[in-house]
């Protein structure tokens, strides 16, 4: 009797800790989360932006070598006349190479910020985990009765960053990255990034293949990406080096 009480008792608490838990998940792990879903796994693929503003639009191809983390490479195909530019990505680190000048120059830590080719795009957008490096994170309860898990992020002292904050809206019962708000230094929305298509890759993970960027400041202002072709799987370290920019990496 005592060792089937001492079972129910384990059980029970058990289960209220679980729904504890459930009920207040650590902001930390979640956003941990979020970054991978935003990030992808290791992979080689193809983007396609398509850069709109009022009247005009613009498509560029892409292709794209990621560790799914810290580093990828990005070699420009289409449109001609943009055809070799390259950018690389190791942390806070952007070189870019030009064709036309035959150089590599290096991007100051606030230029992950600056707008990818012209985009609504940033490179911060495009890889790297700065949302977890650059902020501290807290949960906030949803406005409405959707039940989205809200995390509110905030920048640390002397971050590199031009936001006053930044939300990530997660889905109430699957919690997968919504949505990405960015906010000036005067709380007004200025920027953000709606996560429109994913497709699970199993084992809980998952591969974001449509994203829509608006600038919020400006209306008709937006950059669609969308990723395809895509090969997972480990990307040699020999491509993520300033090498690879002038010629790209295959493998």
């Amino acid at each position: 009797m005592g060792i089937k009480q001492n079972i129910v008792t384990l059980l029970t608490a058990f289960a209220l800790t679980s729904g504890a838990a459930a009920q207040n998940p650590d902001p930390v792990e979640l956003l941990h989360r979020a970054v991978d879903q935003l990030r992808g796994p290791a992979m080689a693929a193809t983007y396609t932006l398509l850069v709109e503003r009022p009247g005009r639009s613009k498509k560029y191809v892409l292709e794209v070598l990621t560790d799914g983390d810290q580093r990828s490479l990005i070699r420009v195909v289409e449109p001609k006349r943009d055809t070799g530019q390259a950018f690389l990505t190791i942390g806070s680190d952007v070189w870019v190479y030009n064709p036309r000048l035959g150089r590599v120059l290096r991007l100051p830590p606030s230029g992950k910020n600056d707008r990818f080719l012209g985009s609504d795009v940033s490179y911060a957008d495009l890889s790297g985990r700065d949302l977890e490096k650059d902020y501290r994170v807290e949960l906030r309860p949803s406005s409405d009765k959707s039940g989205a898990i809200v995390l509110v992020l905030t920048p640390k002292a002397n971050a590199p960053v031009p936001w006053g904050r930044v939300e990530l809206v997660l889905g109430s019962q699957d919690r997968l990255l919504r949505k990405i708000i960015y906010y000036d230094q005067r709380g007004k929305a200025v920027k953000d990034v709606q996560l429109r298509k994913a497709v699970s890759l199993g084992d809980d993970r998952y591969l974001v293949t449509e994203t829509l960027v608006r600038d919020l400041a400006r209306a008709g202002y937006q950059t669609t990406f969308a990723i395809g072709n895509w090969k997972l799987g480990q990307v040699p370290d020999r491509c993520f080096t300033q090498a690879m920019l002038e010629r790209g990496c295959r493998y």
